[in-house]
């Protein structure tokens, strides 16, 4: 297990408070100007009453953090944030960032998760598919000099965007190589952290949370593009994720191994999902959870993602684009992807199929390989009665689209599921019953019969 550094470890004590803050700010509740503490205390009289059960929990504990932070931390209180930026040159879903600059004077720039146009966007950085991208140069003021078009590009939009805007504010600020800059983001934020601190001469340190990596192609475009300084580059960026995070394993990682750390998680009964929340790194007070190893649905999701990876470009990006397709339409929210990304119906349900001999060869893999197996082999038990029942409602093709989809479902998420100390059966029952009514929802009929199949995983955890 890595030691984690004292003055990393207070860099990203610091950071992930500017994290979790960030998720809770809007363009409603915030100023550039405005004070930590000052925005903090406006939070507590916040109307929560629209938000939903599980949305204003979440809301009232990542509050509390930050009110605990800044009353630990003057310097920190009295940070104060510029250049918020929400849906950054898209009308909806786009990037959210900002920038902190710390009682200290040094200057934190903080990247949000997956916008909700932004799920396509994830598939597309792990495809290894080259795109065309522009990215601007700006001048000491911030003022555009050019633009300069790449055509085969391993990066993705928002990659690129989030680098240009980078790049804008710098200029606009006179911020420069003699200014002390921190970047960091969460999820997908922690992927754009890195992507700009690989690409900018500015960055001191990059601080990823739960931050996924990039395709293989991606990581031999960083190599041949800055040679003998790649290593260098790389050496800025620290890794932190929860012992059982499954984003931060995706694709290769940029942070070098020994500067990758795994933080303990508290017990989560609510949902496995939970393991990647921003809240779930740190205690109470805001302050990173104690270091720990890599936990077991870690591993099955890494030797899954080395598995995909190991996949041709070309028959790679309909898994992971079909994947994050699903994404977008359960966690968009109807949102239009970013950019005009799209994925039809036919290729998603291509890669769906695709990704079943992936992810059940990673099962044998894991340590809890056998179980998440056996548990399987319930749905298997199941499946002919299961085709037969879709037959008379659907027809051959959408059955067994349905029947591979739910199969997949089943092969990915049993060692979740499985993973019985820390999940709750009626719980797992309610996630069941939420996947059920937003898949219901996108009238393709591959996602028809999935419930039973939650079912009766949650009934075999509860019969051991």
């Amino acid at each position: 297990m890595n030691n984690i550094d004292k003055s990393v470890l207070n860099i990203a004590n610091t950071a992930i408070v500017y994290n979790i803050f960030l998720y809770l700010l809007t363009s409603e509740n915030v100023r550039n100007g405005d004070k930590l503490s000052d925005i903090a205390s406006d939070l507590k009289n916040m109307d929560t009453s629209t938000l939903k059960e599980m949305e204003k929990s979440q809301f009232e504990k990542r509050s509390e953090i930050i009110q605990k932070a800044c009353m630990a931390d003057n310097a920190l209180a009295n940070s104060v944030i510029g250049n918020f930026a929400v849906d950054y040159n898209n009308k909806n879903g786009g990037m959210k960032a900002c920038t902190f600059v710390h009682g200290t004077g040094t200057v934190y720039v903080i990247f949000a998760g997956t916008g909700a146009g932004e799920w396509i966007d994830n598939g597309e950085s792990l495809s290894g598919i080259p795109e065309y991208n522009l990215y601007e140069k700006y001048d000491k003021f911030g003022q555009l000099l050019y633009t300069a078009a790449v055509e085969k590009d391993y990066a993705t939009d928002q990659q690129a965007e989030a680098l240009n805007w980078f790049s804008r504010i710098c200029g606009e600020n006179g911020w420069n190589e003699n200014t002390r800059i921190i970047l960091s983001g969460h999820s997908k934020g922690g992927n754009k952290a890195q992507f700009v601190t690989i690409n900018s001469r500015f960055a001191d340190m990059c601080i990823s949370f739960d931050g996924q990596g990039f395709s293989p192609e991606a990581m031999t475009m960083f190599k041949k593009k800055f040679g003998k300084s790649f290593e260098e580059r790389r050496r800025k960026i620290y890794s932190f994720s929860a012992d059982n995070d499954f984003v931060n394993v995706l694709g290769e990682p940029l942070a070098p191994a020994e500067q990758i750390y795994f933080l303990k998680s508290p017990d989560i009964s609510d949902s496995p999902f939970a393991y990647h929340y921003v809240e779930t790194l740190t205690d109470n007070d805001g302050r990173l959870n104690e270091q720990d190893v890599q936990g077991d649905i870690s591993q099955y999701m890494q030797n899954l993602s080395h598995t995909i990876m190991a996949i041709e470009p070309s028959e790679r990006q309909y898994i992971t684009l079909s994947i994050m397709s699903i994404l977008q339409r359960i966690l968009g929210n109807s949102t239009v992807p970013v950019n005009g990304d799209f994925v039809s119906a036919k290729d998603t349900v291509k890669g769906i199929i695709m990704a079943s001999a992936p992810a059940l060869l990673s099962l044998l893999f894991t340590k809890d390989g056998k179980e998440a197996a056996d548990i399987g082999e319930i749905y298997m038990d199941n499946i002919t009665r299961f085709i037969d029942k879709i037959k008379k409602e659907q027809g051959d093709f959408q059955a067994a689209a349905a029947a591979i989809f739910s199969q997949t479902a089943v092969m990915f998420m049993s060692p979740f599921l499985s993973h019985k100390k820390k999940t709750d059966i009626s719980a797992l029952l309610d996630v069941s019953d939420a996947l059920n009514e937003k898949l219901n929802k996108l009238y393709l009929p591959i996602y028809a019969g999935i419930k039973p199949f939650f079912k009766n995983i949650a009934e075999k955890l509860k019969g051991q």
